[in-house]
């Protein structure tokens, strides 16, 4: 179920903008530019633009957005889920529109891990590049933080095949810690 956090600027924000641009499961990390989306009212004190659950996008049209940015959140769903949450989001999609997802490179967590597994076993900042690409940022203390499914360069932009996506590369990761712990696979919907 969605609904807007304040319906009439939401409306306004999106009636205003000439490019259609989705940041979803933007938890606290609000980016310009972007309708910010996320299923909690509220993070670390910041609200999101749209209040909605983002594995159904319902208070969006059918081709509606130009681009669709998702940062560390599809480790979040479950494996048997995402397929379907992807083709929800491309449906979101304008025809030529552009999805970006970045998450943890399981490949590097499990070099870095295989390096030294003690320190890459710790929960503390040790461990960013090993356990919390494994199992999320312990610091948040809240099951929706927890990762459920972890994803190479190559799996993931298999899976954003699979949704309908074309044009799919890799690119350089440009938020959180970035290359080599992160990585960025852009897809495009293709005109039918």
């Amino acid at each position: 179920m969605c609904r807007w956090f304040d319906s009439a600027l939401g409306h306004q924000i999106i009636n205003t903008m000439t490019s259609k641009k989705l940041n979803l499961g933007c938890g606290d990390k609000l980016i310009n530019g972007y309708i910010n989306v996320d299923l909690v009212t509220e993070r670390a004190g910041v609200t999101p633009d749209v209040n909605c659950d983002i594995r159904k996008l319902t208070v969006f049209d059918t081709d509606y957005a130009d681009e669709i940015l998702a940062v560390h959140v599809i480790e979040h769903f479950w494996r048997w889920e995402v397929e379907d949450i992807l083709a929800e989001w491309v449906r979101v999609l304008k025809p030529n529109g552009k999805l970006i997802l970045e998450c943890p490179n399981l490949i590097s967590a499990c070099e870095e891990f295989l390096k030294d597994p003690e320190a890459g076993s710790s929960p503390n900042q040790k461990g960013q590049k090993t356990m919390w690409v494994f199992y999320g940022d312990p610091r948040w203390r809240d099951p929706l933080m927890v990762h459920r499914w972890g994803y190479t360069p190559k799996s993931l932009a298999t899976i954003m095949n699979a949704a309908g996506l074309s044009q799919l590369k890799q690119e350089p990761a440009q938020f959180k810690l970035r290359e080599p712990r992160d990585m960025r696979i852009t897809g495009v919907k293709p005109v039918n």
